[in-house]
């Protein structure tokens, strides 16, 4: 928005600039050559007519503080009229005569010399001084007169094209402020509200528990930012009357599992006690391991900065079969208890089914990926996405686990995305294993 209104300042000020001085700048020319060449056609006529009283009394009466007339017996100028400035006007309004001619026309630099140089001290020129210097600007015409004698006239030189770019530049500058500064204002609460915004939805998408956002700025955006508080304070109460209902669940099914247990107890026989024994414990564990999966979305735990090597290394020291070559050190943002859960469970799964595990720490622009692989048979690629599905136990490959009922990689996954990253399985040569992608800040790296 701002490049936009400062582009388009600059050129419609330029072009209203230009097309008024164009045009009122063509008016005036013609009214001052008129009276230029008229004047001195004049004087030259009576010069030519004049005795030498009458010959000084024009010529102080000719000159003012624009034109100066002189005569001497040299001319001032050293130009021949076929390559004089405005040659053909001279030529016209004074047919028959000997002209030359010196002229410098005024340019941007000779005003920047006038404003903030010497030059008006510089190329101050005295009545009856011949001395021009040519990095003056000036107008000089030296016409012969029949006596022999050189008519001298001296005037102020016409401005170059590039004086043109004083008015345009100042008229510009002069917009910009105004317009520029009242954009920059505007675009700044514009995108001041946008980027809460921005900030906010991240967060809550990543499952962290955020403050409502402020409602200013446009109406739009206040509108806005009221929805997304709505929907923010939707979210927290439906995640958090989902986790009691669940509790509450989960409270309520121990006491009939902890019945059944203390029944099968006083069975007389031991091969179905054992059974049933085992089946009760296999539901109590089946009901705590989804509660626990259900209370991911809920977690308090706030981000904190760790560092991400740091944790890999202590857990890599838990197995002498565990391999972390990785030294660089990287900063991330993120729930270090939640994180060091889902790298041990990957680490765990890899222990169960393999006899090596590696460990390899990768940095792109815009993530961290952990490759956490080992020497075990790995899965079938068509089943990538049914590893992650809850109680799924692929019992003919790999089965990982959570208390043994097929949680593990499900809640791994989700605390993982509540990261804003996401966990694929991935192959590596003979070795399998998981890549945990996690974003980062590239600002937050060291060495």
């Amino acid at each position: 928005m701002i490049a936009v209104t400062v582009i388009a300042t600059v050129v419609t000020q330029s072009l209203v600039v230009i097309g008024v001085f164009s045009y009122t700048d063509n008016k005036f020319d013609e009214y001052d050559d008129a009276f230029f060449f008229q004047k001195i056609s004049r004087t030259i006529e009576l010069l030519e007519t004049g005795d030498q009283a009458q010959r000084e009394l024009v010529l102080e009466t000719s000159t003012s503080e624009e034109i100066k007339f002189l005569l001497t017996q040299n001319p001032w100028g050293s130009e021949p009229l076929k390559e004089s400035f405005r040659a053909k006007e001279l030529q016209a309004n004074m047919p028959g005569y000997t002209i030359l001619t010196s002229v410098h026309r005024i340019d941007i630099f000779d005003i920047l010399g006038v404003l903030f140089g010497t030059l008006q001290e510089h190329c101050l020129v005295q009545q009856n001084s011949p001395t021009i210097e040519s990095d003056c600007p000036h107008w000089t015409i030296s016409v012969q007169l029949k006596t022999g004698s050189w008519l001298n006239i001296t005037s102020h030189s016409l401005a170059d094209s590039s004086v043109y770019l004083v008015p345009v530049l100042l008229s510009a500058f002069t917009s910009l402020i105004g317009i520029g500064g009242s954009i920059i204002v505007l675009a700044r609460r514009i995108t001041k509200p946008l980027r809460d915004l921005t900030e906010a939805a991240e967060q809550l998408g990543r499952g962290e528990m955020i403050q409502a956002i402020p409602e200013k700025g446009p109406v739009e955006l206040v509108r806005t930012a009221r929805v997304f508080n709505r929907m923010q304070e939707r979210l927290s109460r439906f995640v958090t009357d989902r986790t009691t209902m669940l509790a509450a669940i989960n409270h309520d099914l121990r006491t009939p599992l902890t019945s059944l247990r203390l029944r099968a107890e006083f069975i007389e026989e031991n091969a179905l006690r054992e059974d049933m024994i085992e089946t009760t414990e296999e539901m109590r564990t089946m009901v705590d391991s989804y509660l626990e999966f259900s209370r991911q979305e809920a977690t308090e735990e706030d981000p904190q900065l760790v560092d991400l090597t740091e944790m890999l290394q202590a857990l890599a020291l838990e197995s002498t079969n565990i391999e972390f070559p990785h030294q660089s050190s990287f900063l991330l943002s993120c729930r270090p208890v939640s994180i060091k859960r889902v790298f041990r469970n990957i680490l765990d799964n890899g222990l169960k089914h393999g006899t090596e595990v590696r460990i390899e720490l990768k940095q792109t622009p815009e993530q961290i990926q952990v490759e956490i692989y080992d020497n075990g048979p790995g899965i079938p690629a068509d089943s990538f996405e049914e590893v992650f599905t809850p109680f799924l136990r692929l019992d003919s490959s790999r089965n990982v686990s959570e208390g043994n009922v097929g949680l593990g990689l499900s809640i791994a996954r989700t605390i993982v995305r509540k990261h804003g990253g996401d966990i694929t399985p991935f192959y590596k040569g003979s070795g399998f294993g998981m890549r945990i992608s996690l974003p980062h800040d590239p600002r937050t790296r060291y060495s």
